[in-house]
């Protein structure tokens, strides 16, 4: 064929060793930074924090739409967190199910008396607030609303937290008791810059036993794509997001479980309503913002799994989960296109988002086009296929063998998992997946780029749950 396309060939070889190569480079800088995070847990224990004098206090914002499944052992687990000051404030965004109904009666919940004021960030109408009227429910807050969507309700929460911190939640997670303990850590111990958003690993419960809010036996997911989740999440948080916390790079402290100071959420006018990946662009919005203020920061991760939640298990519920993510990233990266290569913006402009553009936007199309090639070359009868193999072969275990090293890195860091049976489970997922779900990945991320492209308007789309499996004994 013709020089157009051995340059493509050029070019797609380039482009997977450069994104190979930043892989194992991750893997360098997470091992170091897993080793940093627990020298700094020694200096500061849970116990030390527990005792301290002058805790910020936090507020655990969780907007509930529809969970009607769930909603109880979720509040339970929520309001069995081990902190002297936090607040726990449901949102209830509109639910057209019986959650609201539920959460009066489970919780004793009566009208507040406080007029509803003001908000320093528009949201959707507050229709009421509820407290409760059992002492053992102080911390409890409903607020029900009409619907706005989940970055609205955050919103709304926010607006009415009156703590130092506000942490961003799903009303579907289920949060370790001294998640928070761990959480602030970073914040007591910053002194040279501000800490301005603190993430922690998510962690996969389906199929898990779940007791009094709590989890109590961790399990592999008996769905394939679930279990298949929870290697994608060790990739993604402890191996991506703790390299990138060790640079100081994080672009994305996942919305199912982010800390915040209300402070600086309120000064950017908290999250954006006209995106589905509110999350990105709320944490790259808050570095752009201490950037023009000329402030130091630091963007933290804590590598322990502190919150757990229900994965996708069908393929239908993964392609609308997935599809909605592209779509996040593609409306958040043009957003903030202006960063690309900015030097004004340094490190953030100049490495870290062209990052993001390169790899993290570009790696499907990239990929997709690689595909188109490949099917054309085969059509034309322009390809060696001694060669294709050895690439493709080179490829596969090169990212399989990426996967295995962060499910290693992660049993023998810390607790979960951390059997023969398991290990060997998960590692065999991970030379599995790019034959099963990484095609139905592709797809999704695809779709969610077209309708984007095409401007096809879309919902956040249903995702519809199983619910924990719980043992109230």
């Amino acid at each position: 064929m013709g020089p157009f396309t051995h340059s493509l060939d050029w070019f797609f070889l380039v482009y997977g060793i450069v994104l190979f190569s930043c892989y194992f480079l991750f893997v360098f800088f997470a091992t170091r930074a897993i080793k940093k995070n627990k020298n700094n847990a020694s200096l500061l224990t849970p116990n030390q924090i527990k005792g301290a004098k002058e805790l910020p206090s936090i507020s655990l914002i969780a907007p509930a739409y529809n969970e009607g499944k769930t909603i109880i052992i979720n509040v339970q687990s929520l309001l069995s967190i081990q902190y002297p000051y936090y607040k726990l404030i449901i949102v209830n965004d509109g639910s057209n199910d019986n959650s609201l109904e539920q959460l009066i009666k489970a919780f004793d919940l009566v009208l507040s008396t406080t007029p509803i004021k003001a908000q320093p960030i528009k949201s959707a109408p507050i229709k009421d607030i509820y407290t409760s009227a059992n002492p053992l429910y102080k911390k409890l807050t409903i607020i029900n609303k009409e619907n706005g969507g989940r970055a609205d309700a955050l919103n709304c929460g926010i607006a009415n937290a009156t703590t130092d911190l506000v942490l961003c939640t799903d009303a579907d997670c289920i949060i370790e008791q001294d998640a928070l303990i761990k959480m602030v850590r970073p914040y007591l111990q910053a002194t040279q810059k501000e800490v301005i958003a603190t993430g922690a690993g998510i962690g996969i419960a389906n199929d898990s036993i779940i007791n009094n809010g709590t989890l109590q036996t961790l399990k592999i997911p008996k769905s394939f794509i679930a279990k298949v989740q929870v290697v994608e999440y060790m990739r993604a948080f402890l191996v991506g997001r703790m390299a990138w916390g060790y640079i100081n790079g994080l672009f994305l402290v996942s919305g199912a479980f982010g800390l915040y100071p209300k402070k600086r959420v309120l000064e950017v006018g908290g999250f954006d309503k006209d995106t589905v990946g509110e999350d990105l662009e709320l944490c790259i919005r808050l570095r752009v913002h201490m950037e023009r203020l000329k402030l130091p920061y630091d963007v933290v991760y804590i590598p322990e799994t502190l919150c757990w939640t229900e994965a996708p298990a069908t393929p239908k519920v993964y392609i609308t989960q997935r599809d909605r993510w592209a779509r996040g990233l593609y409306e958040t990266i043009k957003k903030h296109r202006y960063l690309f290569y900015n030097p004004k913006y340094k490190s953030s402009g100049m490495l870290f988002f062209p990052y993001w553009v390169c790899f993290e936007l570009c790696a499907p199309i990239v990929e997709f086009i690689g595909l188109i090639l490949l099917i054309l070359y085969i059509i034309l009868g322009e390809i060696n296929y001694s060669i294709a193999i050895l690439l493709f072969i080179l490829i596969y275990f090169i990212g399989a063998v990426y996967s295995a090293l962060a499910i290693l890195i992660y049993t023998y860091n810390f607790k979960q998992y951390a059997t023969f049976s398991k290990v060997f489970q998960l590692v065999l997922v991970a030379f599995i997946e790019p034959f099963t779900t990484h095609p139905i990945l592709l797809y999704a991320e695809m779709k969610g780029y077209f309708k984007k492209i095409f401007r096809i308007k879309s919902t956040w789309g249903t995702m519809s749950r199983k619910g924990f499996v719980t043992n109230k004994d």
